[in-house]
């Protein structure tokens, strides 16, 4: 378990890595291992290492747009605690299988039991942090897509690859809408749910039970609207954030760039923003991270719209996901215990 009142099962998570390692391995090997280390060995490190700097400044404008979004919501403590707190929960959420959905909730609590923000308060301004931070992944996606439109022939697979894309933008968005336009819907399904969960805390402890009683859950769906109405209503805050997250993502897609450049394999900005926009498919690998799924997605966009081989197009997508994936783990383990211990 990891403090910060965020669960991490060790056990598991060893598990999932060894799994996620093994996969990358039978990827590397049907690629031609051989290949893909001489494609990998030939990155020239001044190159590469602007990727880590670009990374850098990606998680910190991150950093930023939580805290922004954050003040709307009520927090007014300095910025480190919420950078920190940003960088844990992607810590959080790339070691655990569909750690997005999970960690949030666990976030959102540790940040009420540090803060004058209250749970359902910061949940909703946690949920609209990300948000912004991931809606470049469609905004720079679209203008992907449009490119490859204009100048390339859609082939079978890479039709696969746009298909699956569009369906995740469209339950995205049909989730957006019902979430925001069906509040009573949404209240009578949490009501639902909860009852025989309720009823099941109430015979071993009632105590537990306590915050899913109806009234209850009300009063905290009502706080966690009243938060996102809030952070709506502020525009210059909202643009601000927009605007910073949509940087923050142009850094994130920028090191693939940079790693294709670094191998000796240039490729076009456009191709590198669209393989990174379509990598979000490779996140439905139940894997932490999306491991293999993610470095697949990009090595086949690259291979079929670069003129990239298949084992550069791979070893890219390993060097990127160093960049993008492990400085991430490594950077966020560092501030879940920092915070841990300071804040």
């Amino acid at each position: 378990m990891m403090e910060l009142d965020i669960e991490v099962d060790v056990a598991r998570v060893a598990a999932a890595f060894a799994i996620a390692v093994a996969l990358l391995a039978v990827l590397a090997s049907a690629f031609g291992h051989e290949d893909v280390l001489v494609a990998a060995s030939r990155a020239e490190l001044p190159i590469y290492a602007l990727g880590f700097a670009a990374m850098v400044g990606c998680l910190s404008l991150r950093g930023v747009v939580w805290d922004r979004v954050l003040g709307s919501a009520g927090y007014d403590g300095p910025f480190p605690p919420i950078l920190g707190l940003y960088l844990a929960t992607r810590f959080a959420k790339y070691v655990t299988p569909y750690g997005q959905v999970v960690a949030p909730p666990g976030v959102a609590y540790a940040l009420a039991r540090r803060s004058g923000v209250e749970y359902e308060e910061g949940l909703a301004a946690i949920v609209g942090g990300i948000f912004v931070n991931y809606l470049p992944y469609y905004t720079f996606g679209g203008f992907g897509l449009a490119y490859l439109l204009v100048g390339w022939r859609l082939t079978g697979s890479v039709r696969t690859y746009a298909v699956a894309f569009l369906g995740t933008i469209g339950a995205v968005v049909a989730v957006a809408i019902v979430l925001w336009l069906r509040r009573d819907g949404v209240e009578r399904t949490l009501l639902a749910v909860a009852a025989p969960i309720r009823r099941l805390l109430e015979s071993v402890r009632p105590s537990l039970a306590r915050p899913l009683r109806p009234e209850n859950l009300r009063d905290r769906l009502a706080g966690f609207y009243r938060t996102l109405d809030a952070i709506s209503a502020d525009r210059a805050t909202l643009f601000a954030a927009l605007a910073l997250g949509h940087l923050a993502w142009f850094l994130f897609a920028l090191p693939l760039y940079l790693t294709a450049m670094a191998v000796s394999e240039p490729i076009p900005l456009a191709v590198a923003i669209l393989a990174v926009a379509l990598s979000k498919v490779g996140f439905l690998t139940p894997t932490p991270g999306g491991l293999g799924g993610v470095e697949l997605t990009i090595a086949g966009v690259l291979a079929l719209l670069a003129p990239v081989s298949a084992a550069a197009a791979f070893a890219i997508g390993l060097l990127y996901r160093v960049i993008t994936y492990w400085l991430s783990v490594i950077v966020g383990a560092v501030a879940a215990i920092a915070l841990s211990l300071w804040w």
